[in-house]
């Protein structure tokens, strides 16, 4: 039997096959075989492109269970192509390709890395694209800046937390659910994606903007549940993203214990769960936020003493620090009395109703506004 090749030539399909399989078998002797007594087969993963399954897949297949009458992998992981700017695979003919070291030169390898695995899930291709790479080292830069200002004022001690350090805690665990799962699924831009949510809205802009007050605060019970939160927020995270930037994992996971972090083990959901409280105060201090951004206050502007209804039992000394004033925490709901303060008269319904009577029936109306009490 023969296969017709690209010209008008012949080649015996033995020839094909025989080259094939002896290329598949150069990864077995990478590896020692068959000299090494303690390789194993299968293999746990096997990563490739989507345009040699055909050809390095099963031949491989084929080679190994003839040779050794097993298979060569439990899970085979087929990746997409890198596409140029231009949508097309990158291939030097085209020129069309992007030099990893053109990218080492302006944002590091870290942002390079993160851009391969947030840019495609598993089988579908990915294209280049320098804002993506932008947006990485952008991530990496805010994931330094938070280090850099947590690092003088966290402590690795035993304390017991809080309300909010327990809801960050809680979102802490379900990180770590979510990145496992996204993970053992190869969705790595999930993981990713997830990492970075967290990191910068969760961490970010809501628990550290909340504990600051406690942070800077003199030493006490409710300091040292704020450092040891935020201490095992960053660990956590450097390992998370040790598969993805490792230059500024390990960085961070060395400076803060000491030990490289690629010797660790991946992070284990603890069992803590979102405090309900927690989560309300979150809520509560960014409303104060906002309510002083529509009115043009500087957010360290003091407010007058502000009074907050919730069975919850809410600790109060967090939204203090936001408000910059004092709150108070009460039980039920507040007595509020509503009182009509003017009418505004909906033309659209009243002309078509009443017709040469709507000039009256307005002034009438106007008037009530005037003296709602009547």
């Amino acid at each position: 039997m023969r296969c017709k090749c690209g010209s008008d030539d012949f080649i015996p399909e033995k020839d094909v096959l025989d080259t094939w399989m002896d290329s598949s078998i150069s990864a077995l002797a990478v590896a020692g075989w068959p000299d090494r007594k303690d390789l194993r087969m299968p293999t746990q993963l096997r990563p490739q492109g989507h345009d040699i399954i055909r050809t390095w897949a099963f031949y491989t297949i084929l080679r190994t269970k003839s040779l050794e009458g097993v298979r060569p992998w439990d899970t085979i992981l087929v990746n997409g192509m890198a596409l140029g700017e231009d949508g097309h695979k990158m291939s030097k003919s085209l020129n069309n390709f992007i030099r990893p070291e053109e990218v080492f030169a302006t944002n590091g390898a870290d942002a390079l890395r993160q851009w391969g695995a947030m840019g495609g899930s598993p089988g579908n291709d990915i294209m280049f694209q320098w804002k993506e790479i932008t947006a990485a080292s952008r991530f990496q830069q805010k994931l330094w800046s938070i280090f850099r200002f947590s690092l003088p004022l966290i402590a690795n001690v035993d304390a017991t937390p809080g309300q909010v350090d327990r809801w960050l805690l809680g979102e802490l665990d379900r990180l770590v659910v979510k990145a496992t799962k996204a993970m053992d699924a190869f969705q790595f831009d999930e993981t990713m994606k997830a990492i970075r949510g967290f990191a910068w809205e969760t961490l970010a802009d809501n628990y550290i903007e909340l504990v600051k007050a406690r942070l800077y605060g003199p030493d006490g019970q409710e300091k040292r549940a704020a450092q040891s939160t935020l201490y095992r927020a960053l660990e956590t995270l450097a390992r998370l993203m040790a598969p993805f930037t490792p230059f500024i994992s390990e960085e961070i996971y060395h400076t803060l214990t000491g030990e490289s972090v690629h010797v660790q083990s991946w992070p284990e959901q603890s069992g803590v769960e979102v405090d309900s409280a927690g989560l309300a105060i979150k809520e509560i201090a960014a409303a104060i936020r906002r309510y002083k951004a529509e009115k043009g206050m500087a957010l360290n502007a003091p407010l007058p003493g502000i009074v907050v209804y919730s069975d919850l039992g809410l600790e109060t000394f967090d939204l203090s620090g936001v408000a910059n004033s004092t709150v108070e925490s009460r039980a039920g709901k507040p007595d509020i009395e509503m009182k009509p303060v003017a009418v505004k008269p909906q033309m659209k319904v009243i002309g078509p109703r009443f017709k040469d009577k709507s000039g009256r029936i307005i002034k009438a109306l106007a008037a009530t506004g005037k003296n709602p009490q009547d």
